[in-house]
């Protein structure tokens, strides 16, 4: 039985085009299975998106908020493998790294992946932020898994950025879909559409957001496993 997520790491990555094939096998060969095999992590996937600043986004969902300062992690990210050194000559700057931990959860798991993911980064002001999780989980998470094409909405909390490589929003949502028009669909607007939505998105700020296509799908802890035990012998 698969173990419950409560913890993401996500990271945002970014080559030049020419570069897309080496850096798409070093995700899929080498780096994907090499943390995914590591104590506390649970599954892994990976999302594009062409009009995003930084196109890649490796989806790491952990046991829980504290696998990011583990040994194990730091281990990797202090003794890159030869590979990964050359392909952080390629990204360079263009990266970002945040550690969330789960707030809520509504929806069933999609099987297979969904194909599709719309994020929503955010900030809050302070003094409404009990409100603020209040409307997204009595209301707005449930009126969106209503939506057809939505599969499942969970929302996070940053729980810090190690090594200072981020400034990105606290809060994130991410709404598991079919296709890339659920979003904007009729029902979705009406979704949408309560005084209480109004009310806090107007209240929203340093806020991104962006739809991701599933670019490589699931990776569990036991498969990263098998595959490091087949590569070692």
């Amino acid at each position: 039985m698969t173990p419950q997520a409560g913890g993401l790491i996500t990271v945002l990555l970014d080559v030049a085009t020419e570069q897309d094939a080496e850096f798409n096998d070093w995700y899929t060969l080498e780096h994907v299975p090499q943390l995914t095999a590591l104590p506390g992590f649970v599954r892994t996937r990976r999302y594009f998106c062409e009009k995003a600043d930084i196109r890649y986004l490796a989806w790491y969902e952990t046991a829980d908020d504290g696998v990011e300062a583990a040994k194990d992690f730091q281990h990797i990210v202090t003794n890159p493998t030869p590979w990964s050194l050359r392909m952080r000559k390629h990204y360079g700057n263009k990266r970002e790294r945040m550690n969330f931990r789960l707030m809520c959860e509504v929806g069933n798991v999609p099987s297979p992946d969904a194909p599709w993911m719309y994020i929503v980064h955010t900030d809050i002001p302070d003094h409404i932020v009990d409100e603020y999780n209040e409307w997204y989980d009595k209301e707005h998470l449930p009126r969106c898994v209503g939506i057809p094409g939505v599969l499942r909405a969970r929302r996070f909390m940053s729980t810090g950025i190690l090594g200072g490589t981020s400034d990105g929003p606290k809060y994130l949502t991410a709404y598991e879909m079919t296709g890339p028009d659920v979003w904007e669909s009729p029902a979705a607007l009406q979704a949408r559409k309560t005084p209480w939505t109004e009310k806090m998105r107007s209240l929203f700020s340093n806020t991104r957001r962006a739809l991701y296509q599933l670019v490589a799908p699931t990776v569990t802890h036991g498969e990263a496993l098998k595959q490091k035990r087949v590569s070692v012998i």
